[in-house]
């Protein structure tokens, strides 16, 4: 059995206020795709945060976070070494995004990690990159500013500098809750083509069914705990917790 990309165990997050979750446990494998799922404020993107090292200093956490077989929990990104540091795609791509710079300079900073001005050889990867990605012109965006482009492109600009990375885990935190539906389906496709074509792994959190059934598995959580895990139809339809009932009715 190969080791999992993602290995979380009984983790627990609180702050001075609430406990968040308890005892979560889940794994994750190459080429997988993950859907965390729950009732707003459950702490869905709380659990993202733990996982990619992004978690406010007020929070407490307990429990155990393995990324490629090292131990993470607790660790901020910039704490750990380049192999256990995710890429993540954050839910308001015009924030992730430097508004100072242009397209071509960041994803050329994704690519090779210290320098804003491809050469050639870094421009046809970020190029054929954009292509993939849906981009019909990719050479026009490399010039354009965050601020100058749509909602969707900003989000998969967001996708591209994730990719050109090292990282074989992403996270998607909610990444289309301010787009469109057609628009909010061609990012998700896209996510799910990209992970299961660079055979890496995703971690993707939503409260979006439709694209939780698109994912190899779920985790639902619910009132601090985990009331669904595993095939997301499966999963859903045998939990017997009133939020996995509800998403029941909705099921295909």
């Amino acid at each position: 059995m190969p080791e999992p990309i993602l290995s979380v165990n009984k983790l627990c997050l609180a702050d001075s206020k609430r406990t968040f979750f308890s005892d979560i446990s889940f794994d994750l494998y190459q080429s997988e795709v993950i859907a965390i799922m729950g009732p707003s404020g459950i702490g869905k993107s709380m659990l993202s945060k733990a996982v990619a090292g992004f978690l406010p200093s007020d929070i407490s956490v307990e429990g155990s976070v393995g990324l490629n077989a090292v131990e993470v929990c607790g660790l901020a990104m910039l704490q750990r070494s380049a192999f256990q540091r995710p890429a993540v795609i954050f839910q308001d791509a015009l924030k992730a995004l430097n508004p100072l710079a242009s397209v071509g300079q960041q994803l050329c900073l994704a690519l090779t990690g210290n320098k804003t001005r491809l050469n050639s050889a870094n421009r046809e990867t970020v190029l054929s990159l954009l292509d993939q990605l849906g981009f019909a012109e990719p050479a026009s965006i490399l010039k354009l500013y965050p601020g100058q482009l749509s909602g969707g492109q900003r989000q998969r600009v967001c996708i591209a500098i994730a990719l050109l990375g090292s990282a074989n885990l992403i996270i998607a935190d909610e990444p289309t809750s301010a787009l469109d539906p057609i628009t909010e389906a061609e990012i998700l496709k896209l996510f799910h083509t990209s992970v299961k074509q660079r055979d890496i792994s995703g971690l993707l959190i939503t409260h979006d069914l439709s694209a939780a059934l698109a994912c190899d598995k779920i985790l639902v959580i619910a009132d601090s705990s985990v009331v669904a895990y595993g095939e997301p139809w499966h999963a859903i339809s045998q939990s017997q917790h009133p939020f996995c009932q509800q998403l029941a009715k909705l099921l295909p």
